[in-house]
């Protein structure tokens, strides 16, 4: 079946890492740090984004939950930022990578995640964008997450 004219579709930007190229090790249950992380400006003002999260961990057996994802909000006041994600502040969550409990360790593990609704605050919102294990096995050093920014528009 084709696609008819003026029927919506979805619309891909450029897919950006936003982590800073050596991340560190995260521990069950704990969230990934700032230094693990740059930020991210939504030059598109796009209201959605899905995300691709590659990782591995060294031994033990993953449970079938998740890697949870959240966002910063930054600048959102003048040069002021939201506090970062915590247990105790879980706030913007965005959502879970479902985890696979017959993954394989020290291989790569790659999952995707979205469309996701990005919580816009203003034009070219900045965000940093944090990781929380919930696996039951550390997360390996070296993990990488990428942004995608998506949109809804008519078919030509």
């Amino acid at each position: 079946m084709a696609i008819g004219t003026d029927s919506t579709i979805h619309f891909f930007g450029t897919q950006d890492s936003v982590d800073d190229g050596s991340t560190s090790a995260i521990s069950n249950t704990a969230f990934s740090v700032a230094a693990d992380i740059t930020d991210w400006t939504n030059d598109d003002d796009a209201p959605l984004a899905t995300f691709v999260l590659k990782f591995q961990y060294p031994s033990g057996t993953i449970v079938a939950d998740g890697i949870h994802l959240f966002a910063k909000l930054n600048n959102i006041d003048s040069t002021n930022d939201e506090d970062v994600p915590s247990a105790s502040y879980p706030h913007h969550y965005l959502g879970t990578f479902v985890t696979d409990g017959g993954l394989s360790a020290t291989v790569d593990q790659y999952i995707g995640l979205g469309p996701v609704a990005l919580p816009n605050q203003y034009t070219s919102q900045s965000y940093s964008f944090y990781i929380q294990n919930d696996t039951n096995v550390t997360v390996s050093a070296s993990w990488t997450l990428k942004i995608t920014p998506m949109t809804l528009g008519p078919h030509a």
